[in-house]
């Protein structure tokens, strides 16, 4: 009888203590996820905004792209960091996108216009899952190059068109559909954002007159 209740309080030791690893285990879970959630509202919202006013508030697209590239590369290189260390750093980023489009504007937008060639890049050989070997690394640095000059050389309608691609694909990238739903959203969305801001684009023309 001894053994017997010896044994029962042994078993109920351990179905305790598994009961609270899996308690445990299941908190760490849903602070994941809380933490996920936030980050893909935090990163909509600024996609959004450079959707829609890229152009008209230029520090808005060179700030949140930066933000957004902040948070991609703070992950990778900064894991095992606390979240706020990685939003830390990318606010960083996000500062001195916008001190630069305020002091060197055209500085800023080859700059901007590169990171945005470079990134889009990136993600479309992702979404297409292409096999361009080499050429893999060589092609976004090629786009990102061409992608500056010609908004330093276009500023007005470079700054409508990459900002309404950088906006599509902040707002995509926290999204978990198929590639091929995600580039087609993408799509959509950068054609509705050159639409809206075309339209501010020409208001602000004709108030000019």
């Amino acid at each position: 009888g001894y053994l017997r209740s010896q044994r029962a309080v042994i078993a109920g030791l351990h179905f305790s203590i598994a009961a609270v690893s899996r308690s445990n285990e299941t908190a760490a879970v849903q602070t994941h996820v809380q933490q996920e959630a936030k980050m893909v509202i935090l990163t909509t919202m600024i996609g959004f905004a450079v959707l829609v006013i890229g152009r008209h508030l230029f520090w808005v697209f060179i700030s949140g792209l930066g933000f957004t590239l902040g948070l991609l590369y703070g992950e990778q290189y900064l894991s095992g960091q606390p979240e706020w260390v990685i939003l830390l750093f990318s606010a960083g980023i996000a500062l001195l996108g916008a001190l630069l489009a305020y002091t060197l504007q055209r500085l800023a937008a080859g700059v901007i216009g590169f990171a945005t060639g470079w990134y889009l890049t990136v993600i479309t050989i992702r979404y297409l899952s292409l096999d361009l070997g080499n050429f893999d690394t060589i092609a976004p640095i090629i786009i990102g190059i061409i992608s500056g000059l010609l908004i330093m050389r276009y500023f007005d309608w470079g700054t409508i068109i990459f900002s309404s691609l950088a906006g599509a694909a902040i707002i995509v990238s926290g999204m978990t559909y198929s590639n091929r739903v995600e580039l087609i959203m993408l799509g959509a969305l950068a054609l509705l954002g050159m639409v809206i801001q075309a339209l501010f684009y020409f208001q602000e023309s004709e108030w000019a007159r």
